[in-house]
């Protein structure tokens, strides 16, 4: 077989690219033309394969660096290809300096595509009523590009947690932190002089495609447990984000701003057309603020959550304040509705949801000797965590006896509470955590 890969627009190959896509996508495989038709072709690269000159394969790639469009016909199917299209494809992401890569494989394939070096993200998902895995590759280059864009010199850089999982190192003159551009999770905070204000477990895992156990988990579009086949507090933590926007802000801070898109593997999973942003801005205190738009024609409903995990020096000797005569949802209990008596203390595991509650919590920390202020705004929820001994055996990603460390006082929209978001309309959720002062 003499084979030959080339590059070309879409104004130039349109009906040869059409072919080979009706052939493989919608006659073989059964994909609707609505789906397969997607607008986004004028603006990619396209890439052919060419058997002694006959068309046998294509692929695209977006300037995203959103690879699809993968296919083979069936008589060169394990010939060869397949790989010699999606080394073209990467040989031109290098070309554009594209620094990170994403593709949602049919999953029959995923194992294909992992040869590549494409990890998979998140849980298994139907397009087109087909499984398929979000799979990702972080370049080589990827910090040398987001330090070149968007390092700020001596206050903010990018940095490797582990190979190929970013992280954003801040420095401020009243604190430092430490944000993971997977899941645009906030993973410190420590303000000068004092211990960290945020807990990460020392087995957490630092791996594209999982979840950090700790520091400020994004919970979006849903919070807990999802439909049947969905993951668990949605699909935007365990994703990577694209770094948008850095700068100074007021009072020597710095910001960071994140953002994400639907997609097809977002919306086989929720269908809206949405943009999402956290912008992260780092001081004397820590601000979160994660603001949901709807870009699409439909209203839609959400729940969401800062998880935010707080360090403490003995869970035994801690207590929340602020919640007093308010109603939660026990979940430990079934779900069975209570009102708060006092100062939330902990002797067991604890899992609430606060309802009807837009007031500032403080974490009493009787062993550290301080309090930190929970202040919060677009929330009408506040989640109060500890899994306690049993629960915390239950977790790979979590040290034997931590629980006696950790705390999770969390800004949500959850439980009974649902926040519509109308076309076109945006809706934002923002945590302010401080510690108070004198402390």
């Amino acid at each position: 077989m003499s084979l030959q890969i080339e590059m070309v627009s879409w104004a130039q190959q349109s009906a040869t690219l059409a072919s080979l896509r009706r052939a493989v996508f919608i006659e073989e495989q059964g994909v609707p033309e609505a789906l397969e038709w997607d607008g986004l072709d004028a603006a990619a690269t396209h890439f052919i394969a060419l058997e002694d000159g006959n068309a046998i394969g294509c692929a695209r790639l977006l300037a995203d660096g959103h690879i699809g469009r993968m296919a083979v016909l069936p008589a060169w199917r394990g010939k060869g290809a397949g790989r010699a299209l999606l080394n073209a494809v990467l040989h031109a992401a290098r070309q554009q300096y594209l620094s990170w890569l994403y593709l949602n494989a049919q999953t029959h394939a995923a194992g294909f595509y992992a040869r590549f070096g494409f990890q998979p993200v998140g849980a298994e998902f139907p397009d087109a009523d087909i499984p398929h895995l979000r799979m990702e590759l972080v370049m080589e280059y990827h910090i040398d590009t987001l330090n070149q864009q968007f390092a700020i010199a001596g206050q903010l850089k990018f940095v490797d947690a582990e190979a190929g999982v970013p992280v954003v190192e801040i420095t401020t003159p009243h604190a430092t932190a430490r944000i993971a551009v997977q899941g645009a999770q906030v993973l410190e905070w420590q303000p000068s002089g004092q211990q960290p204000v945020l807990w990460v477990s020392r087995a957490a895992v630092y791996q594209l495609g999982k979840g950090v156990r700790g520091g400020v988990p994004v919970c979006w579009p849903w919070f807990g447990a999802g439909e049947a086949g969905k993951p668990a507090h949605g699909f935007v933590r365990t994703r990577m984000w694209e770094v948008r926007e850095t700068g100074r802000g007021m009072a020597d801070s710095v910001f960071i701003r994140f953002g994400m898109k639907d997609d097809e593997s977002t919306r086989a999973l929720w269908d809206y057309a949405f943009d999402l942003e956290l912008i992260v801005t780092v001081g004397a205190a820590l601000k979160m603020e994660l603001v949901t738009r709807n870009t699409g024609i439909a209203a839609f409903e959400i729940s969401e959550g800062l998880h935010t995990y707080f360090r403490v020096g003995n869970i035994r000797q801690t207590r929340v304040l602020g919640l007093e005569n308010t109603e939660y949802l026990d979940k430990v209990l079934d779900f069975v509705r209570d009102t708060q008596i006092g100062a939330v203390g902990f002797s067991g595991e604890t899992d609430r949801v606060y309802v009807n509650t837009t007031t500032d919590c403080v974490i009493d920390d009787t062993e550290l000797h301080r309090k930190i202020r929970v202040a919060k705004s677009g929330s009408t929820s506040t989640v109060v965590w500890n899994p306690w001994t049993e629960k915390e055996k239950g977790f790979a990603d979590m040290a034997a006896g931590e629980y006696q460390e950790m705390l999770c006082v969390e800004t949500v929209n959850a439980g009974d509470v649902r926040v519509t978001v109308a076309a076109g309309a945006a809706h934002s959720l923002a945590a302010f955590v401080s510690l108070e002062p004198g402390v």
